[in-house]
């Protein structure tokens, strides 16, 4: 029975010096930020996506698209550039093309892994 408080104790004891010493690394890093005036960009209150489009991006031809690579996936591609594009400018999607550029055995090993999933 002494055995087991006594790991208690020793646990309980760990458990605060870690969370003690992550609240005072958390204060370190906010009081790094404010010495060096680091401080986040506020976001924006309408997204860059809601702009209205310029006429050369509405003009813009419809991409390129090699064959093989269907429009979903032509769409979530554009989609996923949109969400990190964080220019004042919009973007058109011009061209879209399949690389090849990984070895065999490492599509072999993807390919393996994702059929093994369905």
């Amino acid at each position: 029975m002494n055995s087991i408080t006594f790991g208690l104790s020793v646990a309980l004891i760990g458990i605060l010096v870690v969370f003690i010493g992550l609240v005072i690394l958390i204060g370190c890093i906010k009081m790094i930020a404010l010495v060096t005036g680091d401080k986040k960009p506020k976001e924006k209150a309408a997204p860059a996506l809601a702009k209205p489009e310029t006429p050369a991006v509405a003009k813009a031809a419809a991409p390129a698209i090699a064959p093989g690579i269907p429009a979903d996936v032509l769409a979530a591609i554009t989609a996923a550039i949109a969400a990190v594009w964080q220019g004042d400018t919009g973007f058109a999607v011009r061209h879209v093309r399949r690389i090849h550029n990984a070895p065999a055995w490492n599509r072999a090993g993807r390919e393996d892994q994702i059929y093994s999933r369905m």
